[in-house]
């Protein structure tokens, strides 16, 4: 899941394929900031609160799915983020 923001207007979240946030509304001439705020997947911060040493555990599951040893999942902004300009008619 993702939540995406162009020079500090929110623009929305996605949480599925295509993963697209149309941003034209909110670009201006000249530099923009960009800020796309991810979430890590559930499962992984299950294995997380599992960890010797971990603090505070944010998770509860009534079964132990996962040990500490369990591989974490890929999470997080995996692929490149790309600006597309679509064809104007």
């Amino acid at each position: 899941m993702a939540e995406v923001a162009v020079n500090g207007r929110r623009l929305g979240s996605v949480w599925k394929t295509p993963f697209r946030v149309d941003v034209t509304e909110a670009l201006r001439p000249g530099a923009n900031t960009f800020e796309i705020k991810v979430t890590n997947l559930w499962v992984n911060r299950l294995i997380g609160d599992q960890q010797p040493g971990a603090g505070r555990k944010y998770t509860y599951a009534a079964m132990p799915f996962y040990r500490p040893d369990s591989p974490l999942l890929p999470s997080g902004l995996l692929g490149p983020v790309q600006i597309v300009r679509l064809a104007v008619e």
